[in-house]
């Protein structure tokens, strides 16, 4: 038996005598996973069905992917809205509202004839569904406590990930005998996982939180600019300059803002945080690997002359482990600490990744397996870790705010991973293109290798001095 033990902010473990989670908590941290988990599958199993979407519309497939990568961007901007509208309104509300208009959404954008009409209920997809990775996650934050939030987090993260891994194989499956309206209209799935969580979501305000409309439209356009930075290839010079401009203003101007606005939505304290700020780095470097591998896997092995069917069987391995492996993250992260799990989770991540390039430059299967095993693995104790340095950089009240802000830098570090790769694999190759992704998880490694800095001990009041009668 091994002894409850409590993550906190600095990686310190402390005595814990909160009992084990209920099988009622732990089935509630699996339905707030799967509802985080279907979001993923917006991408991820769409992305399968752009040849049918290039078909049926008539497009190219670079004006095609613009219907995943107009979603991807939506939801990335939009989560730390919905967070910071978590701490104003209750996590119940602002959920109920962007799944509404996530599902209208679906439900419109299966029925649309042309490019144009795609794009924006995807868009509009986007943008409710961003509600779903911001509130869950501070959910379990808010109902878990002590060692059962950090096993709660370890289920979230690895129940998350599988569903996301099956988001090929889900849209493969769709694809071939229905074509591609059903995916797009994949959400209507969490219809079946709100009446299991719905009673339990917290609908308490936190005082003194603001919405900060300009924060947000800046962390917006930081976003919007870092993205389309690495379009050159598709969307021409012109946009990605404007792109690099956008983030070049944009990203200091928030982070200088937070001075004068403490509260905003990038909070300061979590600005003047170095784990928080370090956590960061592992938010972009854990989704950049995997949908960087997303992009890679498929195109290499089908064009080795692997069939969809096949390509998506072989990341079976790797779903597995994700259901299981939250019994050796949950662990783990108790006993290491959030610091020392997010080195070690880096340090994976960039193995990952170089296995993943040797897979693909050989065409080895079992290498491009090994890869995605050990990235599940990262993951699973990656992401809980990163959460809890964050939501313990700032007060309960703005808690919703900061994750609602880490969400949008893990969401963004996926898509820089894609568009990364897409766009340097054409100029040195798909491996190569890995490889220079490989800079992101290792600068993380280099940051949590450092010591983080002890706090400063509060002066000691003086004792006032007699006075003679």
């Amino acid at each position: 038996m091994f002894n409850p033990l409590v993550v906190t902010a600095r990686g310190a473990t402390i005595s814990s005598a909160n009992p084990p989670p209920t099988p009622h908590r732990g089935a509630l941290a699996v339905a707030l996973a799967v509802l985080f988990g279907v979001t993923g599958l917006g991408s991820a199993a769409v992305a399968v069905a752009l040849p049918a979407i290039s078909a049926d519309l008539d497009l190219t497939a670079g004006r095609a992917a613009l219907v995943v990568s107009c979603y991807s961007l939506a939801l990335a901007v939009g989560s730390p809205v919905f967070g910071r509208l978590g701490d104003l309104f209750g996590i119940r509300l602002p959920l109920l509202v962007g799944m509404s208009v996530m599902l209208a959404a679906a439900c419109a954008g299966s029925l649309v004839d042309s490019l144009p009409a795609l794009v924006v209920t995807r868009t509009l997809q986007g943008l409710g569904a961003a509600a779903v990775p911001a509130l869950t996650i501070a959910a379990v934050q808010a109902l878990f406590t002590g060692d059962s939030r950090a096993r709660a987090m370890a289920t979230y993260s690895g129940v998350g990930a599988t569903i996301n891994v099956l988001g090929p194989v889900v849209g493969a499956l769709l694809v071939d005998p229905f074509g591609w309206r059903p995916v797009v209209a994949i959400p209507l799935l969490t219809l079946l996982v709100v009446p299991l969580v719905w009673r339990a979501l917290p609908t308490e305000r936190q005082q003194g939180a603001t919405l900060d409309p300009l924060g947000a439209a800046l962390v917006g356009g930081a976003a919007v600019g870092a993205v389309l930075s690495l379009q050159a290839a598709t969307l021409g010079p012109a946009v990605a300059a404007t792109g690099a401009v956008l983030l070049l203003v944009c990203a200091p101007t928030v982070v200088l803002r937070s001075r004068r606005r403490p509260h905003g939505v990038v909070p300061a304290a979590l600005v003047r945080n170095p784990a928080a700020r370090r956590s960061l780095l592992t938010a972009a470097s854990l989704p950049a690997a995997w949908f960087g591998m997303l992009v890679t896997v498929p195109t290499v092995l089908t064009a080795h002359g692997w069939s969809s069917a096949a390509v998506g069987i072989l990341l079976l391995p790797c779903a597995a482990l994700g259901l299981v492996a939250p019994r050796i993250t949950g662990p783990a992260l108790i006993r290491l600490g959030a610091p020392r799990s997010q080195l070690l989770a880096a340090i994976g991540t960039a193995l990952a990744i170089v296995l993943a390039a040797f897979g693909a430059a050989r065409v080895d299967a079992l290498a491009l397996i090994a890869a995605t095993l050990v990235l599940m693995l990262a993951f699973g104790l990656g992401q809980p870790a990163m959460t809890a340095l964050v939501a313990d950089s700032v007060s309960v009240h703005h808690r919703g705010g900061a994750l609602g802000l880490l969400t949008l830098v893990f969401l963004l570090g996926g898509s820089l991973g894609a568009a990364a790769v897409g766009g340097l694999g054409e100029a040195i190759s798909l491996p190569g293109a890995l490889l220079v992704l490989a800079v992101l998880p290792l600068t993380a490694a280099l940051a949590f290798a450092r010591p983080l800095p002890s706090p400063r001990p509060r002066p000691r009041p003086r004792p006032r001095p007699q006075e003679n009668p």
